[in-house]
């Protein structure tokens, strides 16, 4: 996999983006279906009928039909719904599940840099040598420099199996070396952790997607075999994702109860549960206003249990699960379809969770959030402190 954090968006995303910009009309697709309400209909009929009658250029179809998708899902006026487009849902499935194809690295890219934050263990990336923090400047005779960051990116997606040759320097203007590397299926690199000192044990969760809880429990336990009596537990900077993988991740650290409700349109319910066994360390949890969904949930349990001690800043507040739905044509709507709930029965949307201790980053230090050292970071250094 090859992942940018920040600059980079789904097509989805940008999709959203332009919808406002662009005309939202679609061919023949609702002839056979009916429509659950005569708003949509009539509207898309008119449009179509004008555009057949009187547009002068050349109509893209597909184009049409997935900017219209667009147009209905941002119509909703939920945030978290959204259209993914047929030649995107492949790598969406995959990220889902903590895979992905690639070298094996994940970046935070902007206009004019590709910085690596994470390289995946047994990766390509990891055979090369490729460093956190090291810059990639240049791909398949792409320079960031000439071509931009998004040509760069572009030119190291590929398939499984196929060589890339991949230009990596120390800082963005340092004489690079170039690595030719297989593009291959990976394993995303979702929760690990060190041990900092005083026997406090760090656990960062950067995903809850498919295999993460695996990870997590992993990691926990060869913390608890070096010796940690304390645990920090970071979701800073955490999209959510399972809400099962979340649940296994919580189990171990809370007591017998109610982990997370989820309540469908109908009424219908579904409740994950902790059982009685869990590993009695103080904890900290870090947050900040990029935990969302199960991230927020994963923090708010353990607060509403009084098992962790909450650090950072305000999380996002958002209180709905999504389904993934495929479409015939190979596309899919991510839609809401259930209402979550937290132990003591509180929605978190638009409401969040406040942190416990409140502690913010400096621009500065946001800005540099995936390469701050331990003793840098003073929303780590506080979940320490408060573990005594």
């Amino acid at each position: 996999m090859f992942e940018g954090q920040e600059h980079k968006v789904s097509v989805s995303t940008a999709l959203l983006l332009c919808a406002t910009t662009a005309a939202a009309t679609i061919l023949g697709c609702y002839a056979a279906a009916g429509w659950r309400t005569d708003e949509v209909e009539d509207k898309l009929r008119e449009i179509d009928k004008l555009v057949a009658d009187r547009y002068v250029g050349e109509l893209d179809g597909q184009a049409v039909a997935d900017y219209a998708a667009v147009g209905y899902m941002t119509g909703l006026g939920d945030k978290w719904s959204s259209y993914i487009p047929a030649d995107q849902y492949e790598a969406y499935q995959l990220s889902s599940q903590g895979k992905g194809c690639g070298i094996g690295v994940t970046v935070i890219s902007g206009a004019d840099s590709i910085r690596v934050n994470l390289v995946y263990d047994d990766s390509s990336a990891a055979g090369a040598g490729i460093q956190k923090g090291e810059y990639i400047v240049g791909a398949e005779g792409k320079t960031v420099a000439a071509d931009g960051a998004d040509a760069v990116l572009d030119a190291i997606a590929g398939e499984a199996g196929t060589e890339v040759t991949v230009s990596v320097a120390e800082t963005p203007s340092g004489e690079a070396r170039e690595l030719t590397m297989e593009r291959a299926m990976v394993t995303q690199k979702m929760a690990w952790g060190q041990m900092l000192d005083g026997n406090v044990g760090y656990i960062r969760i950067e995903y809850f997607h498919d295999g993460s809880a695996e990870q997590f429990q992993q990691t926990l336990d060869d913390l608890i075999a070096a010796g940690a009596q304390k645990l920090v537990i970071d979701v800073r900077h955490n999209g959510g994702g399972r809400v099962k993988e979340m649940s296994e991740m919580l189990d171990p650290l809370l007591p017998e109860g109610t982990i997370m409700t989820l309540r469908t349109k109908s009424g219908s319910e579904t409740v994950y549960e902790s059982d009685a066994e869990m590993i009695d360390l103080p904890i900290s949890v870090l947050i900040d206003d990029q935990s969302i969904s199960a991230a927020e949930f994963f923090a708010a349990a353990l607060q509403e249990y009084e098992r962790a001690t909450l650090v950072g800043t305000h999380t996002t507040g958002k209180g709905r699960a999504q389904q993934t739905f495929e479409l015939s044509d190979g596309s899919a709507l991510n839609l809401s379809v259930e209402e979550y709930f937290t132990p003591k029965g509180n929605s978190l949307a638009d409401v969040g969770i406040a942190p416990d201790i409140e502690v913010a980053l400096t621009d500065e230090q946001a800005a540099d959030f995936y390469f701050l050292d331990p003793q840098d970071d003073p929303q780590l250094q506080k979940a320490v402190e408060i573990l005594g």
